[in-house]
């Protein structure tokens, strides 16, 4: 190795131990291995191994004699002296070290106006003016904070000095939107925003229109150049126009996610897929499948029927055009069904106008246990008859009707009821 080139490792690796102490033991590990696993003359692993000790060794006394590098102070700086009410600017925030090194600090500096009346301050960094005065503001990093006094200044008669449109040249989707900004340097130092005063035009607007306000909507792939004027100064801004990406999958779903069916029941089952421009699509290209076909099975295209008790999940599988697979699955729950539904007494019965008469609705499941589901009485004339929880009301029109009952699905024997007519009457349920 040349000396030179020892020279520089050797520095790097010094000025690397100052600012992270504890690197220099993973350095000597990690060293250590890569020496061994690579080099495979013992003399070529002597030297190497050599190198490493006497750059640790140069960098722990560099460590030992100037201490671990520190943070002492933080600049605050903006690109305007003072601001015009609605004006944004953004603040930057840099660090000075104990090496005497500086670094610009973006990630993890919390920032704070001392005054959020005249100013606001984003925790990017974006201050916003509102009102005329002088507020601080404060970016903290690692425990040390910075300062800066930033003015807001009424809007004068200090002439307009430069204008520019920001961001200068954007890219956007076919439909799509960007906001620009028109600022405005003054005289008197002060950044003011102009995009309510200044006058905005596009030299493409079939390409990119833009409103009274700087809004800018992509109308057709291309390009445009939007211009903001006033006071005989003038803006401008690229605006390039893309085709819009084809929307991708994002995910899939089973449309319903979880259900209970009775015994012998079908339902049809929809794969929904969601797309990255959040719009959903029903999928006919999907393989189903059941967990346990004993207990419900699925067709190709989504029909499941429920078999035996208990639970199974039905999946589903699509693959799009470049190999990804994406699966979905549901839960179902499958429960004895209704086998009969018996109404009694069978009648017939006669009831005069306002009469009524009581019936009831006898449930028999498919293991043979009775039971007490919720029943839809229905009357077939109701102007002639009603009937409400089982209870039949003669109505004011004469004639005879039919009242059942029907539980998932399972409809009852029909009793007969005449109004105003003579029958027999009705006797008691037994």
């Amino acid at each position: 190795m040349k000396t030179e080139l020892r020279e520089v490792l050797l520095a790097e690796a010094a000025a690397h131990i100052r600012t992270h102490p504890a690197d220099m033991e993973r350095a000597l590990e990690a060293g250590t291995d890569r020496v061994r696993n690579r080099v495979l003359r013992t003399w070529l692993v002597a030297i190497v191994a050599a190198l490493v000790l006497t750059a640790a060794l140069v960098a722990a006394r560099a460590f030992l004699t100037q201490g671990p590098v520190t943070l002492e102070s933080i600049g605050v700086t903006a690109p305007a002296a003072s601001l015009r009410p609605e004006a944004t600017v953004r603040l930057s925030a840099e660090g000075m070290y104990s090496d005497g090194s500086r670094r610009a600090l973006v990630d993890g500096v919390a920032w704070a106006s001392e005054d959020p009346s005249v100013a606001e301050v984003a925790g990017t960094g974006e201050a916003t003016a509102l009102s005329a005065g002088v507020t601080g503001v404060t970016a903290t990093f690692d425990g040390v904070s910075g300062r800066l006094a930033l003015t807001v200044t009424a809007p004068g008669t200090a002439p307009l000095t430069a204008l520019r449109v920001t961001p200068d040249q954007s890219t956007v989707e076919l439909g799509g939107k960007v906001q620009l900004t028109a600022e405005g340097s003054y005289g008197d130092g002060s950044l003011g925003k102009l995009n309510q005063t200044a006058v905005w035009a596009s030299d493409r607007p079939a390409v990119a229109r833009v409103d009274g306000d700087g809004l800018v909507t992509a109308a057709a792939i291309g390009t445009a150049t939007i211009t903001a004027s006033e006071a005989g100064l003038q803006g401008a801004s690229s605006i390039t126009v893309t085709a819009k990406p084809p929307a991708r999958i994002t995910g899939l779903s089973i449309d319903p996610a979880e259900i209970t069916l009775k015994q012998g029941q079908a339902l049809q089952f929809r794969a929904v897929a969601g797309y990255s421009d959040g719009s959903t699509a029903n999928l006919t290209d999907v393989e189903w499948s059941s967990g346990d076909p004993k207990r419900a099975t699925i067709s190709a295209a989504g029909l499941v029927t429920a078999q035996g008790l208990g639970q199974v999940l039905i999946s589903a599988v699509h693959v799009t055009d470049d190999g990804t697979q994406w699966r979905a699955e549901s839960k179902v729950s499958v429960e004895h069904a209704v086998r009969t539904v018996v109404v009694g007494p069978a009648g017939p019965f006669v009831l005069q106008p306002g009469g009524t008469v009581q019936l009831k609705a006898t449930v028999t499941y498919t293991d043979g246990r009775p039971g007490d589901p919720v029943v839809t009485w229905a009357s077939s004339r109701a102007i002639i008859a009603t009937v409400n929880d089982g209870l039949v009301r003669g109505g004011a029109v004469q004639g005879t009707v039919t009242i059942t009952a029907s539980v998932d699905g399972v409809s009852s024997n029909g009793v007969t009821v005449n109004v105003g007519q003579n029958a027999p009457t009705p006797g008691p349920l037994e």
